[in-house]
């Protein structure tokens, strides 16, 4: 390191990122490629065509200097692309091609019942190779019952997205370190962690500080004379999130959310080759457009301008995918794309995740047949049978559910609290939710719904809480 006095006058460096950086003028991609037949090395490629070996000394050369160690993920660019690039021999890539592959992937094996979640899931995933010229990048919360779709569909998205890394069980220590030296899209399955009070602190501060660029998160470590010390680490960047607990407020406010329902043609069924060449061929496409459009999308999106429909953190989630939106089609795509976030934004505010009322209604749908009382604790049995894990379900929070959703009248009897329930609003609820009767958890009406036969003798308990 040179020592720095009052006589030094070094040229001004900016910090670039080994993984993918942009500066005011060009774009870098980090890359592992063959520099012989036994060694692999870093290199940086420049929107212009230019290579450089990713060592400090050749930085230096250039004007730059590393801001962290570089992670191997395997090969996500390939190397014949790479050279086809360097060489100007890649040919321009045509915004609708790209944004069709990508969205033709999707619908062959996701089944999803809003068509416009394909485009929607086809801008992020192809924003995840733009992100670090946008000010914050949405999460993604994937919910659902068991066998709904959520790990297929993590899976398909970390073949596209760059620099992709899949856990369900990583530690926190590790995911802090590979985020910040890959600048990887994150897709964590089954984020119950949360829940596990072991990780649970660590793993919030994480997702709390890696929607928005620049932010930081702190951790303690053990330094080389083995004393604790603060690490800061850079945490921003893409993240898929999927479980059935749903998430707290908090994370909740920083994702765009999808729930799936299990599927019921073909389509749920598809497995997904992840050694199919398709996804190589995809990702060197994105690559290749990523070099010749970085410019003009990030233009859009500093001149994007919020019409006031969309405020705060609605807004900042849902920017750099309007941006998108607007790059590639601002006159069909991005009007879709938009009434899309308008309609999310609004479900959210109105009625929060639809995930617990629908399983909830799943289950009453089965076991209503008629006006009466039913039994919580048998209503609670119904909905542990759809989720992979309900150890975090309890009666008190279906009774809330039950109330939100307009069931206020209960009682408490020798074997717990019992809910008046009539059949018409079960009806008209599953008909708002867009279910019916005989759905994929029912097989018909079981009668299980230990009702009681008497007239309501007892006074109506008030609503300790908002709907």
């Amino acid at each position: 390191m040179k020592k720095l006095t009052e006589e030094a006058n070094e040229p001004y460096t900016e910090a670039i990122h080994p993984a993918i950086d942009f500066t005011e003028n060009h774009a870098y991609v980090g890359q592992m490629v063959p520099e012989s037949k036994t060694k692999r090395s870093l290199f940086l490629i420049r929107d212009d065509g230019k290579i450089s070996l990713g060592t400090e000394f050749e930085l230096q050369n250039i004007e730059f200097e590393q801001v962290c160690s570089r992670l191997e993920l395997g090969k996500r660019w390939s190397y014949q692309s790479i050279i086809r690039f360097s060489k100007g021999e890649a040919p321009a890539i045509e915004k609708t091609q790209i944004l069709s592959q990508v969205r033709e992937q999707l619908s062959k094996y996701i089944e999803l019942r809003d068509e416009r979640l394909y485009d929607f899931l086809a801008l992020w995933s192809i924003g995840t190779y733009f992100f670090p010229i946008f000010n914050s990048y949405p999460y993604v919360y994937v919910g659902g019952v068991s066998q709904s779709g959520k790990s297929k569909l993590l899976t398909l998205c970390s073949c596209i997205c760059f620099n992709s890394i899949l856990s369900a069980t990583m530690s926190t220590a590790i995911l802090y370190r590979i985020i910040q030296a890959g600048r990887c899209s994150l897709f964590i399955d089954e984020a119950g962690n949360l829940h596990d009070q072991n990780r649970a602190v660590d793993f919030r501060n994480l997702l709390y500080s890696g929607y928005r660029k620049g932010a930081k998160a702190l951790r303690c470590s053990r330094n080389t004379d083995k004393n604790f010390v603060p690490d800061s680490f850079e945490v921003y960047g893409p993240k898929m999130l999927a479980n059935i607990e749903g998430l707290e407020e908090v994370l909740e406010s920083r994702c765009i959310e999808i729930i799936m329902r299990r599927g019921t043609s073909s389509i749920a069924s598809t497995e997904i080759d992840m050694k199919d060449p398709v996804w190589q061929q995809i990702r060197d496409m994105i690559y290749t457009f990523l070099m010749q459009n970085w410019k003009a999308i990030k233009k859009i999106y500093s001149e994007m301008e919020n019409d006031a429909v969309l405020k705060l953190r609605d807004w900042e989630n849902w920017k750099p995918i309007l941006s998108l939106a607007k790059f590639f089609d601002k006159d069909i795509l991005y009007p879709k794309v938009r009434a899309l976030a308008i309609e999310k934004v609004t479900q959210k505010q109105n009625a929060g995740s639809e995930l617990h009322e629908y399983v909830l209604l799943e289950v009453l749908l089965s076991i209503v047949n008629k006006d009466g009382f039913y039994s919580l604790a048998n209503i609670k049995r119904r909905m542990a049978d759809l989720y992979d894990s309900d150890a975090w379900l309890t009666e008190r929070f279906i009774g809330r559910l039950l109330r939100r959703l307009g069931f206020c009248n209960s009682k408490r009897m020798g074997t717990g609290y019992e809910y008046f329930i009539t059949l018409a609003d079960v009806k008209d609820l599953a008909q708002g939710f867009e279910l019916s009767e005989g759905s994929e958890c029912s097989e018909g009406n079981t009668g299980q719904g230990n009702q009681t036969e008497t007239v309501i003798e007892e006074a109506v308990q008030k609503c300790q809480e908002e709907k």
